[in-house]
């Protein structure tokens, strides 16, 4: 139970930092095509762990943790997409 409760509150802070840095990447007219967060999000687990295959599990945390944010991007910004074009 303690180990699902720690999941939830670890998904809810990545959801808070992919919205606040969505809203800094909006206010400073930085603009991400919304398949380039797609990508990353698999490119950025996939390229350390084929030029790294025996990597620290703290760094691996840390890929991890990267991935969910850009996959959260992502899908945020296809959300907002869909609602934009009323799809």
């Amino acid at each position: 139970m303690l180990y699902w409760l720690i999941v939830l509150i670890i998904f809810l802070a990545l959801m808070v930092v992919s919205n606040y840095l969505l809203k800094w990447l909006r206010q400073h007219k930085i603009k991400i095509f919304r398949w380039i967060w797609a990508f990353a999000s698999f490119l950025v687990v996939i390229i350390p762990k084929v030029i790294f295959p025996h990597m620290n599990s703290f760094w691996s945390a840390v890929i991890y943790i990267l991935c969910g944010v850009f996959a959260l991007n992502f899908m945020i910004e296809q959300h907002r997409w869909m609602v934009e074009s009323k799809i």
